[in-house]
């Protein structure tokens, strides 16, 4: 009884199971029907050249303008050489400017300052803002 039973209900599967798949072709002959072949290769075509594009531009950013190429034990000789230079050079003329500079105010700052249009000004120049 057991084997019958089972039997038949193998039986109902595999109806069901082919009820599923003639449900199943079906819907994909609808969906095949929409897709259009020409349409598909097109896209492709033109990802192609898209792709085809941009290798051009990659190619083009990647070229090389035979620069030469730069020895670091020599870059770092010159280096060496421009700093003993430099504590080699005694002139300082060029701090002769900074240190002539006044350090102090040469004159004593008044209590009221005004510019060429007669606005009160601070020690900097700047128009005061009259306090309220």
């Amino acid at each position: 009884m057991e084997q019958a039973n089972f039997a038949i209900q193998s039986l109902k599967d595999c109806k069901t199971t082919v009820e599923a798949m003639k449900i199943g072709a079906k819907e994909m002959k609808k969906a095949y029907k929409q897709v259009k072949m020409d349409q598909i290769e097109d896209l492709q075509d033109q990802l192609e050249d898209m792709m085809e594009d941009a290798d051009e531009v990659q190619e083009a950013l990647s070229r090389s303008y035979d620069t030469p190429d730069i020895d670091e034990d020599e870059l770092e000789a010159e280096l060496d050489a421009l700093g003993d230079e430099v504590l080699l050079d005694d002139d300082s003329s060029y701090l002769d400017e900074a240190s002539s500079a006044p350090l102090i105010p040469e004159a004593m700052p008044s209590d009221r300052k005004t510019n060429k249009d007669g606005i009160l000004v601070d020690e900097f120049g700047l128009p005061q803002i009259p306090a309220t």
